[in-house]
């Protein structure tokens, strides 16, 4: 118990509802509707809590004078001038607008997506030194940002908790229902379980996206810190304490964006479990269904072989209509049994292969850093598409060539824009017949240029 206050003063804190909790609620709202005014009178206390002893239907209610004390302490002050009057405190106006804002969250009419979009977009060029990243995405800077996006998932879990108790009551109710009301009730609240999850899903790539471009920002830092080195060496500390402040930014947003998905992993775990009571449900309708069937087929049986006589009605291979079909139980066992014990298994251990194992990461390192060069040309094509209006194939590879000397890596880019033009309607291409060939490398094409 770190905090030995909270456990002796907690009644303090948050007094119980009828002593006094409803009366700073009652009070809060008259002032915020303008039913009385801010500096309140003793008779306006008492008629409230007249009016919450009617509400409730109590018998009594605890009076002014044995709850005052207790309220004094932090919700309630008087004027020193006119004792006879009272004002509320600011805590008790945040602990009621704490209260209201959790059950009328702002952010769950809204989309998980469009919330990080809002707070977390780095354009083209828009990030060049350390203050504008400081000032964007400081950690000072991004708690509001924060506070939005813990909100919002706060807010979706309260929502998808609501649903899923609906559907319990609704499978609860599933023997004084019909299998039509039933699977329309169950539709109607499993729609908003299923927006979530596309909702959720398209956050979750434009979460990831961001962090690459983060990234990419740092890395720029990083290889300004490297050119220092090279050519300017009296820059050299400035700008590793650049990078160190990068890095930071980088680090503080990863490790919120991973409090983000273990959040995101509960929230989709309900949708997940909702899912699978749609399939119960569903196997319930088709176990209902087919003995229905099955009592169908014996009742139209019965009917065919049966027939009426002067002792009742009995069936034509003259059993009792009340007697049951019985044959005697059988029982199989083993004529031998092994009383040896069996062998046991052995599990061989094999060692790992380190030296292998260390290749093939490798190779997934090199391809993963080869695909998200790839990614970061390609963003930067389309910036400048984008801002010229008009862009060079030829043109293009040279600068990826340039830069990354890799002639594979040149021509994804200038695949990937290609794909672009055809996935895109307001983007056209105009091909020229007329061979263009890259300085030192052994490719020909033809002059080829996208325009917006």
């Amino acid at each position: 118990m770190l905090h030995k206050d909270l456990y002796t003063k907690y009644e303090l804190l948050l007094p119980p509802k009828l002593d006094g909790g409803y009366l700073v609620i009652v009070l809060y709202e008259k002032i915020k509707n303008r039913e009385i005014e801010e500096y309140f009178t003793q008779k306006e206390i008492n008629d409230i809590l007249s009016d919450i002893k009617f509400e409730f239907n109590l018998e009594n209610i605890r009076p002014w004078n044995n709850i005052k004390d207790q309220l004094f302490h932090y919700f309630l002050r008087n004027i020193p001038d006119e004792p006879w009057k009272y004002y509320l405190t600011e805590y008790a106006k945040d602990v009621v607008g704490l209260m209201i804002g959790k059950l009328e969250n702002s952010h769950k009419d809204l989309p998980l997506k469009k919330s990080i979009q809002d707070s977390f977009t780095i354009r083209y060029g828009e990030i060049e030194t350390i203050d504008e990243l400081e000032r964007k995405f400081g950690r000072i800077f991004i708690q509001g940002s924060k506070k939005i996006i813990i909100d919002h998932l706060e807010a979706l879990e309260d929502e998808l908790r609501g649903a899923y108790k609906a559907l319990n009551d609704i499978l609860r109710k599933e023997d004084e229902q019909s299998a039509t009301s039933l699977v329309r009730d169950f539709t109607i609240i499993f729609k908003k379980f299923g927006q979530r999850a596309e909702d959720i899903t398209e956050a979750i790539i434009f979460k990831d996206q961001f962090l690459s471009s983060l990234l990419s920002v740092v890395d720029h830092f990083y290889r300004k810190l490297e050119d220092d080195g090279k050519f300017s060496p009296n820059d050299v500390q400035k700008s590793r304490a650049d990078w160190e402040k990068a890095q930071d930014i980088y680090t503080d947003i990863r490790n919120f964006f991973n409090s983000v998905d273990l959040k995101v992993h509960i929230i989709r775990r309900q949708i997940n479990h909702a899912s699978e009571k749609l399939t119960e449900l569903q196997e319930q309708f088709s176990v209902r269904a087919s003995f229905r069937l099955q009592l169908k087929k014996l009742h139209r049986t019965m009917l065919e072989i049966s027939e009426y006589t002067s002792d009742g009605v009995r069936f034509r291979n003259n059993f009792s209509l009340k007697q049951f079909v019985y044959e005697p139980l059988r029982m199989f066992y083993a004529r031998y049994y092994e009383f040896e014990q069996p062998q046991p298994n052995y599990i061989v251990s094999i060692e790992a292969d380190e030296r292998y194992e260390r290749i093939e990461k490798d190779k997934i390192e090199k391809e993963i850093s080869r695909q998200q060069i790839i990614n970061q040309w390609v963003d930067k094509a389309k910036n400048m598409l984008e801002d010229r209006g008009q862009l060079a194939v030829d043109e293009l590879m040279n600068m990826v060539l340039n830069t990354e000397k890799d002639l594979s890596v040149a021509y994804q880019v200038a695949s990937r824009m290609i794909a672009y033009v055809s996935e895109n309607n307001e983007v056209s291409i105009d091909i020229e017949q007329k061979i263009i060939s890259l300085p030192q490398q052994n490719l020909s094409l033809w002059k080829t240029k996208i325009m917006k």
